[in-house]
């Protein structure tokens, strides 16, 4: 049993400085002080150095919140640290230890004993995979089971034989149960300090003794004083209520602290810890041992067939040296014969070459004719289109100028009207403004004259203030005292009423223990006679729940069949979910960027989102038209460039609207095309090599374009430049996008590189499948959701029938365990009946003393309260008076401020009108200055018009020039371009008849070509088949071709085919032998010397499994001895405590769902006087916190701990209740020290030490100390 002694506090929240609390020995110690000033951050300190962990009950979202932050005029610390020192007292202690002693030992030997199965595995794995032929990577296979204290990491590099690769291993060291690191047994008298500090760095620290230690030591230390775990010897604020508002369960974890089971159970998880792990060994290494058997006869087997083998290979050693030696000679005399024959062909084919030779120089002379003559034609029908569009061209513009003319003249006339409007405003706002300028400055006098009048009020209306001020301190400063003596005679005439009600209870009390005794010997007949009724029901349980466990098992295994099959169904939707949701991602993208024309060109873009102002409705661009196959997708874009943006419109109506904004807006040029949607209808048309074979486009549609554009749609496409030689087209596109114009002009590369319609027909074919696959995602997604959820109901009706069986099982068990209980309760509740009556003898002694002490206080009290009661009636004279003066001058202070409330209003009406005048010759001002920059504009538009009509004038007359002189052109042209076309079907011709002749002597030299390859083929082939016979003579024999053919004799009636069918059938036996082990009986020894070994370490796993479960069998049988014991002392304890609270009434604990003891929950039952039974979360905030703290007085009447921290406990209680928690409190404290941070008068009354915590300067608390004895 500890003391308290001193708490050092330094940088934690509020406590800037080093601040230190010293603590009495003994009786109730009160910290006091106003809201906010940092009373419970004493109590979260010593929360914290006893080691919470939990940032939200110390008021904070992370541990780093409990440093001092710092102030306006502070700097934050660095550290927060906490000391609490404490002594060991002279009370007897009975010791645990020994209790522990023989566990720990337990568990000792089970680690000391236990198999390392990481070695033994990695030893396995290590030999398979040297075993293993191929050169793939180490598997390793580790325990990722950490151990919660004790696991240590190391890192292990494992190289595999002929790689340089390493890998990494995490390797778990074998746990060890280490109890403790220090000797916690503490002599009489002897000084203890626990220390926490908290770096901002988040490192963190505890010190024992000044020594650095671990949070377990200090756990171990304070274990079952009621200061570890649930730590219910501190009561933060907020706390006392939630122990009536928690689960059933949590507040098992009081009585369990009370108990001093807590060791027990940090043993019972380490036992439990061991058991699951040294099980989880066993088949591991039952796995190994069974491995190894399979292996040990799979060795066998291989050695016996290692020496057939053997015999096979030596066999088709002797055939294969006969066969090689054969083959051999034949081959050399086969490569012999070819080189002749080789040689004759050679000779035939170089004299057709020769005529061949001949034959092509006449034919590449044709042929240059022809080629001059279709440059000559090109050019001619170049000149022809260029004229053709430049005579086009300026008819489009003179036109176009003519409509710019009448613009401009309706918009001249518009301006001029405009002009007239103008001049007129501008003269009536001229006379607005002299007019407001006048009225401005008479506003404005006014408005000051009332301002000084104004000041002259206010100045005399302070003065009165100030000297009513003055007054009310001085009231205030008498109530205060007045208000002192009034609380000293109250809290004086409430202690005495208490001296009555104690002794009054007291009387009761003795009373009531006589009774008591009465009904223990009441107890003891009864329980006696219920004991034998209780053995006969507990074994008809027992049969019965071992049938339901049969059946339990069995509809178990259905669900987890079940659970396998919805697992694999889960992972088939999630794939295509995500499938579903990248698809549908990729899809909104793409729209997106079509809704906002971002793959268009910038001019385009624009366009399209103005066409609600031009007044068009567009229908896309020609590339929405186009279905393009993606091999030509370069090709098409190459050839029609720019014009894939034409855009589409309905009516030449139409067209001319999006034409003249395009003139008036300046966007460039941008090619507008009238479609009519009746021509996307019909079918696919296209064939040949055409170019609409790859445009997608309907018949209609392509009739539509070849006179649009008819150079492109009369180009031909081939699959490269290559495969243009002998075709006749203006144009050639190859797949790439290469353009041949005219046979002369080659255009390669991407016309539209690092533009962004670069891959625009791309983008729309991506558009058009993504769309197709994402509606094909989202039916197969529907599909497997299906399946999953039919999967799912299978599976929620199994385990719903599990769920109702089980809990049907756990009633039976409850019911069981709940008779197994009553009849150990029964026995024990005899054995209380007995010591029952000594304690009531005890009891009744020590109420007889309290009596005489009691009315030696209250006569000190009476004495005390007539003093207190002169005092308050002086100064309740001395207010009256000073009233009576300061109800004169609030009169007179009234009258002042009517006054000028008067006269702040006209001032402020002055000032309204004087800005009311100023804003409104603003207004007028700006006006005139706009209007007067708008006639200014409108005059400069209307000269600049005017010019402009003269100039498009005198244009247009050029431009009528222009197009007369493009016409005689062309006419001059037609006569050289049919001219042209005459000179080059005469060069074709020659050319054709020449390369009839060549195509003959073609032929006949490939003939001679193909003879002589043939015969090389041939020879080549025997060569190769000679160095390959070579090759796999060497490998087989490990002797050359060459040395075998000369040493060995070849029989005359040797059959070579029947020799090869022979060693195909020994090479087909020895395959069919598969791998053979050469080292099969070495290795048989070894795996029977290692199979011997792991079958005695798999005995120790299993003797280990025995020692931890008889370890975990006396842990709980210890602790649920234990847990009884406390549960019932508490009980009685609670019941005393609150009915003396109360002063009657009934309250208890009972055990829910006691199917084991040591997990069943604890419910408060509490009936308040004259109240009926009720739902604990009917009763008032009051009652619970009587109830609340009548729990805790008894779990400190069973275990009293070293001291006991209550912050506030007593706010919700009146003053009647206050008075019966402080008596209770101090007759405890006498064992125990409480620390009570409050701020009820009543309370620090019955301190002997007041400890005061202040903020004298703002955000940092400071400490005073008040002693009474």
């Amino acid at each position: 049993m500890f003391k308290l002694q001193r708490l050092e506090i330094t940088g934690f929240k509020s406590f800037a400085d080093y601040t230190e609390i010293i603590f009495t020995g003994k009786g109730i110690t009160a910290v006091v002080g106003p809201n906010g000033c940092g009373k419970s951050n004493v109590s979260d300190a010593m929360s914290w150095v006893l080691g919470e962990q939990r940032a939200k009950f110390l008021r904070g979202e992370e541990m780093k919140d409990v440093i001092f932050q710092g102030t306006s005029k502070r700097n934050p610390s660095g550290m927060a640290e906490v000391v609490l020192h404490l002594v060991r007292d002279e009370t007897e202690y009975v010791s645990e230890e020994s209790e522990l002693d023989d566990i720990d030992k337990k568990l000792g030997n089970i680690d000391e004993n236990a198999v390392d199965i990481d070695v033994i595995e990695a030893e396995h794995l290590e030999e398979l995979s040297a075993g293993d032929e191929t050169n793939g990577e180490l598997l390793v296979i580790g325990d990722d089971v950490a151990d919660d204290e004790e696991a240590e990491f190391e890192t292990v590099q494992a190289a595999q034989v002929g790689s340089v690769t390493t890998v990494e291993k995490k390797v778990r060291s074998k746990r060890r149960w280490k109890p403790r690191n220090f000797a916690l047994d503490f002599a009489p008298g002897e000084a203890v300090s626990v220390a926490r500090r908290l770096y901002l760095s988040g490192e963190s620290e505890y010190q024992l003794n000044g020594k650095n230690c671990r949070l377990r030591d200090i756990q171990d230390l304070f274990a079952g004083t009621g200061l570890s775990g649930s730590h219910y010897a501190i009561i933060e604020q907020g706390k006392i209520g939630q122990i009536l508002s928690s689960k059933p369960s949590s507040r098992r974890g009081l009585i369990e602290e009370a108990a001093g089971i807590s060791k027990f159970r940090k043993r019972q998880r380490a036992a439990e810890t061991r058991l699951e792990s040294a099980k989880t060994n066993l088949g591991r290494i039952s796995d190994i041992v069974s491995e190894i058997e399979k292996q040990t006869r799979t060795l066998q087997r291989q050695a016996n067939k290692t020496k057939r083998y053997k015999i096979l290979r030596e066999d088709l050693r002797r055939l294969l040296k006969q066969t090689y030696a054969a083959e051999g000679k034949h081959l050399s005399r086969k490569v012999e014969e070819l080189k002749q024959k080789l040689t004759d062909a050679n000779s035939i084919e170089r004299e057709i070459l020769a005529k061949v030779s001949a034959r092509d120089e006449a034919f590449r002379t044709a042929t240059a004719d022809a080629r001059r003559g279709e440059e000559n034609l090109t050019d001619v029908r170049a000149k022809h289109t260029e004229n053709a569009l430049n005579r086009d061209r300026a008819e489009r513009e003179r036109k176009y100028q003519e409509d710019q003319i009448a613009e401009l003249r309706c918009r001249t006339t518009v301006l001029d009207s405009e002009i007239k409007v103008t001049q007129e405003r501008l003269r009536l706002l001229a006379n607005e403004i002299e007019r407001l300028e006048k009225e401005e400055t008479k506003e404005i006098a006014e408005a000051g004259k009332q301002q000084a009048t104004l000041l002259e009020a206010e100045e005399l209306y302070r003065a009165k203030i100030d000297e009513l001020r003055s007054v009310e301190r001085e009231l205030e400063n008498e109530r205060s005292s007045h208000l002192e003596h009034t609380a000293a005679v109250e809290r004086l005439a409430e202690i005495e009423r208490q001296f009555e009600s104690t002794l009054e209870k007291l009387s009761e009390r003795i009373e009531g223990l006589r009774r008591e005794n009465e009904r223990a010997d009441e107890v003891f007949n009864a329980r006696k006679k219920e004991f034998a009724g209780l053995e006969k029901s507990i074994k008809g349980e027992r049969e019965k729940l071992a049938k339901l466990l049969d059946e339990k098992q069995v509809l178990a295994d259905h669900a987890e069949e079940a659970r396998t099959r919805l697992s694999a169904q889960e992972k088939v939707l999630k794939d295509a979910r995500e499938l579903f949701s990248r698809r549908k991602h990729r899809l909104e993208t793409l729209n997106e960027l079509e809704e906002k024309r971002a793959i268009y060109a910038p001019s385009v873009q624009k366009l399209f989102a103005e066409q609600s102002k031009i007044g068009v409705e567009f229908l896309g661009i020609l590339a929405d038209k186009f279905s393009v196959d993606q091999k030509a997708e370069k090709a098409v874009e190459n050839l029609f460039g720019n014009y894939l943006q034409t855009v589409l419109v309905r009516s030449e109506k139409d067209a001319q609207k999006v034409v003249n904004f395009l003139n008036n807006n300046n966007l460039g040029r941008i090619p507008v095309l009238i479609f009519d949607p009746k021509l996307e209808s019909g079918s696919v048309s296209g064939k040949g090599d055409s170019v609409s074979q790859y445009l997608g486009v309907s018949k209609d549609f392509e009739a539509a374009l070849a006179k649009i554009f008819p150079r492109e749609m009369a180009a031909r496409v081939v699959e490269n430049v290559e495969k243009i030689n002998g075709k006749k087209a203006d144009i050639f596109l190859t797949l790439q996008g290469d353009l041949v114009i005219g046979g002369k002009l080659y255009i390669s590369g991407n016309a539209n590189a690092g533009e962004k319609n670069s891959s625009l027909l791309a983008f729309k074919r991506e558009l058009r499948e993504l769309a197709k696959d994402f509606e094909k995602s989202k039916k197969e997604t529907g599909q497997a959701e299906d399946q999953f959820n039919k999967i799912r109901e299978v599976l929620a009706g199994n385990e719903d029938k599990l769920v109702d069986l089980q809990a049907y099982i756990v009633k039976v068990e409850r019911e069981l365990l709940s008779q197994e209980i009553h009849s150990k309760s029964l026995a024990q509740e005899i054995e209380r009946a007995e010591r029952h009556k000594k304690v009531v003898a005890d009891e009744t002694t020590q109420i007889e003393n309290e009596i005489k002490q009691i009315e030696k206080r209250r006569i000190e009290s009476r004495q005390n309260a007539k003093t207190a009661g002169q005092a308050r009636d002086l100064s309740e004279e001395k207010i009256e008076r000073i009233g009576s003066e300061l109800l004169k001058i609030r009169i007179s202070v009234e009258e002042e401020n009517a006054i000028l409330g008067g006269k702040r209003t006209r001032a402020e009406v002055a000032a309204e009108r004087k800005r009311s005048t100023q804003n409104a010759l603003s207004r007028v001002r700006t006006e005139s200055s706009e209007l007067s920059s708008r006639l200014e504009r409108q005059n400069l538009e209307s000269e600049e018009n005017k010019k402009r009509v003269v100039e498009i004038s005198n244009l247009n007359e050029e431009l009528k020039q222009k197009i007369l002189n493009a016409q005689s052109e062309l006419e001059r042209e037609d006569v050289e371009l049919r001219e042209a076309i005459t000179h080059l079907s005469e060069a074709r011709e020659r050319s054709d008849r020449l390369s009839e002749e060549l195509g003959e002597l073609n032929k006949k030299s490939a003939m001679a070509r193909d003879e002589r390859a043939g015969l090389e083929i041939n020879q080549a082939e025997t060569v190769t088949r000679l160095r390959n016979l070579d090759e796999k003579c060497t490998q087989d024999l490990n002797v050359s071709l060459q040395e075998l053919v000369e040493t060995s004799e070849i029989e005359e009636d040797f059959d070579l085919e029947e020799s090869r069918r022979e060693t195909e059938s020994l090479r087909e036996k020895l395959e069919n032998f598969g791998a053979i082990n050469m080292l099969a009986l070495e290795e048989l020894s070894q795996t029977e010397e290692r199979l011997e070994f792991l079958t005695s370490q798999q005995k120790d796993i299993v003797d280990g499994i025995q020692a931890a479960e008889d370890a975990l069998r006396e842990i709980k049988r210890r602790s649920r001895q234990r847990f009884r014991d406390a549960f019932e002392a508490i009980n009685k304890n609670f019941t005393e405590f609150f009915h003396q609270l109360f002063g009657g009434g009934m309250g208890e604990m009972t055990l829910i769902e006691a199917d084991d003891i040591l997990e069943s929950g604890i419910e408060i039952v509490a009936q308040p006087p004259g109240k009926r039974l009720q739902n604990m979360l009917l009763l008032s905030g009051g009652e619970k916190a009587m109830t609340a703290i009548a729990l805790v007085l008894a779990i400190f009447k069973y275990h009293p701990s070293p001291f006991c921290l209550l912050d506030e406990v007593d706010a919700p209680l009146d003053d009647a209740n206050v008075g019966r928690f402080v008596e209770s409190v101090a007759a405890m404290s006498e064992n125990t020290q409480f620390i009570v941070i409050t701020h009820n008068k009543r309370t620090m009354e019955a301190a002997r030490a007041l400890y005061g915590v202040t903020m004298q300067e703002a955000g940092i608390s400071k400490v005073v100390s008040v002693r009474f004895d």
